[in-house]
């Protein structure tokens, strides 16, 4: 039931519908249809490549793997790990408590899509750019969906494990959505991350830009759904920020 002190001030409407799932599917499906038809991918990974010296050199590089790939796993570890202690907090601290179900919802959401997205990797035979022939590997390039997915020791390189770790925050604007008048800052979190490790990911030979944009798309869903599961409607809430604030 929602809180007889301080009654909801947000729902679920038309416009979250049109602005949260039928704007973005048209969008990023416009955008998925373009990378798999065109060669934009091979474009930019040969960009990558020869930006290198015709070698993906960054691969082991300070700053795209151990900045980026390996301190950046820690980052988003340490961001859910102050979700869970903001759960934890605030069953025993009272004026903690309506930070209850967005920290759940954050550490839920942050778990469970790239646990998802690293289990449909096993399934996944895409190869990463730097198996390739064309870069200085021994497979052919094969389009996405032409392939056969299935349990496969070959590939797990579609959709980016790494970049869905930082595109998963995007949760972070769901979990302020209820409670403030302007959540588009919220966004920043997980596109600016999200789009570091990708192009981390990318100038390593790790993946493809639609492997990318395939994660942000799943992130979104996924945050989005489970968001709804959480029923935000019947999230305690204080006043919404004034205009000023």
């Amino acid at each position: 039931m929602p809180n007889p002190v301080a009654p909801p001030a947000w729902r679920v409407d038309q416009r979250f519908w049109l602005r949260h799932l039928l704007l973005p599917l048209l969008f990023i499906a416009a955008l998925l249809a373009v990378l798999e038809l065109s060669s934009m991918d091979l474009w930019l990974a040969d960009r990558w490549y020869a930006l290198e010296g015709g070698q993906w050199a960054w691969r082991n590089h300070w700053l795209s793997y151990d900045l980026i790939h390996h301190h950046g796993k820690q980052l988003i570890i340490g961001i859910g790990a102050l979700a869970l202690l903001s759960a934890i907090l605030s069953y025993h601290i009272p004026r903690w408590r309506p930070w209850r179900a967005p920290s759940l919802y954050l550490l839920t959401a942050m778990t469970v899509v790239p646990a998802a997205i690293a289990g449909f990797k096993r399934l996944s035979p895409v190869s990463c750019p730097w198996d390739l022939s064309r870069y200085g590997g021994s497979l052919p390039y094969i389009r996405t969906f032409e392939h056969s997915f299935g349990p496969t020791g070959l590939g797990h390189c579609f959709p980016s494990g790494h970049a869905s770790g930082g595109f998963i925050l995007l949760a972070i604007y769901f979990a302020a959505l209820p409670f403030v008048q302007r959540p588009a800052r919220f966004l920043l979190p997980g596109l600016v991350v999200g789009w570091i490790f990708a192009l981390g990911q990318q100038s390593r030979g790790a993946h493809f830009l639609s492997h990318d944009v395939w994660s942000l798309c799943i992130c979104w869903l996924g945050a989005l759904g489970l968001f709804l599961m959480f029923r935000p409607q019947h999230w305690y809430q204080p006043p919404l920020e004034s205009p000023d604030a």
